[in-house]
């Protein structure tokens, strides 16, 4: 872990590394698979990429994280606000805030390429298996000298000996 380098953890997906101080959230969570949808491009156009850092001490992965440890409201954040209105509490642009220092970053449901789907209802069908294969425990005999048969044509006819199996 180089001296500059920054702890990040995303939630929910748990994924994490260590960065440069001054990286960009969104380039981290590219560089991690963390799923943050981003249709500008990371111009701070659209807000779908919109994160939040949540305050705490997490001594399962020995991160202080705090809000101060993102880079402070810049010029394009305030310009989306003034052109959307007021992200909701404690959000932030990802592809606008940097890494200063260690942090955990909450990414929001909404901000999701691939939301989590709850199906609320179910639907019952009568199902019947019929499979293409069925499992026969049958025995043949050694394949002999005397006898021209091969191994193929005795297990036909032990099929149809013992279990009824034309062909």
């Amino acid at each position: 872990m180089a001296e500059a380098d920054v702890k990040v953890l995303f939630m929910p997906s748990g994924r994490r590394g260590l960065f440069p101080r001054g990286t960009p959230l969104l380039d981290a969570a590219r560089n991690l698979g963390v799923d943050i949808d981003s249709v500008c491009g990371g111009r701070g156009l659209c807000g779908r990429c919109q994160i939040s850092c949540v305050t705490g001490s997490f001594a399962k992965h020995q991160i202080e994280s705090d809000v101060d440890h993102l880079s402070p409201f810049c010029a394009t954040e305030v310009k989306f606000v003034e052109r959307k209105g007021p992200l909701k509490e404690g959000r932030r642009l990802s592809c606008h805030t940097t890494l200063l220092d260690d942090a955990v970053i909450d990414v929001p449901a909404e901000s999701q390429v691939h939301r989590q789907i709850v199906r609320k209802e179910m639907e019952s069908r009568d199902i019947r298996l019929d499979p293409a294969t069925r499992l026969y425990y049958v025995q043949i005999g050694e394949p002999t000298l005397e006898d021209p048969r091969g191994e193929v044509q005795l297990l036909i006819e032990a099929l149809e000996n013992d279990w009824g199996v034309p062909g």
